[in-house]
């Protein structure tokens, strides 16, 4: 079986032992487009973590403060509560929005 790029020490006889200058060009544009590609990718996977954290995070906060906030009070509990569930629905919308 051989290598689809030879190696230095075995040139192949089914592979040339270089690439020509065209060829080379265009392994390497498509090389580097695949890599800016992988990079776009893993920034918008690394964005989407960083909002889904940060909204948990406050989600969970207000959640905390709202019922601190109510002291049992039923009627205030449901406005509070109310309000940190509207900031967790915009949070989780913005998180969604990382679907391209």
């Amino acid at each position: 079986m051989s290598s689809i790029v030879p190696s230095a020490g075995k040139p192949s006889s089914k592979a040339p032992e270089t690439f020509g200058r065209p060829e080379a060009r265009s392994l390497a544009r498509r090389q580097n487009a695949e890599i800016a590609n992988g990079i776009v990718a893993a920034s918008r996977v690394q964005a989407a973590g960083t909002v889904a954290a940060t909204g948990m995070h406050l989600s969970a906060m207000l959640s905390r403060e709202a019922q601190f906030q109510a002291d049992g009070d039923p009627a205030t509990a449901a406005r509070l509560n109310y309000i940190a569930d509207s900031y967790a629905e915009y949070a989780a919308e913005e998180v969604r929005k990382f679907r391209w």
